[in-house]
């Protein structure tokens, strides 16, 4: 594992995260990062309770399952792909983004909580794409 600064963030944030050179380590690392966001979505959502429109309750619901299962498409492109030291980089550096999403989540009121979902949204879909994943 070459340490990077975004590794070094994730893995301050998230014991056990092995980055994906390891083949065996990849579904666990993912597994880690969703929990980690999911858990700070968690506690936003128990935080604003009453206080979300009916929309950012609906996208924010959307991401938590987005958290709480396996994305199908991102698993089976990095499950036994060529991963080389830059596609490894664009996916530690995507996790350091979810993460620091998910931690600003944790002080935002209920109005800026719909443009925070949206763009960890767009952070998950970006994971299972080209150049991120592209095997």
């Amino acid at each position: 594992m070459i340490m990077t600064d975004d590794l070094s963030f994730v893995t301050e944030r998230i014991p056990g995260y092995a980055d994906y050179a390891d083949e065996r380590a990849r579904s666990d690392s993912d597994m880690r990062v969703r929990a980690y966001v999911g858990e700070r979505l968690a506690d936003t959502q128990a935080r604003l309770a009453g206080a979300l429109d009916l929309e950012t309750t609906k996208a924010l619901e959307d991401v938590l399952l987005r958290c709480m299962f396996f994305d199908q498409i991102f698993v089976r492109k990095i499950e036994h792909a060529r991963l080389d030291a830059a596609k490894i980089s664009a996916l530690v550096r995507s996790d350091r983004r979810l993460i620091e999403l998910a931690d600003r989540a944790v002080a935002v009121t209920a109005t800026e909580l719909r443009a925070l979902v949206v763009d960890l949204d767009k952070q998950f879909e970006y994971r299972r794409s080209p150049p991120a994943v592209d095997a």
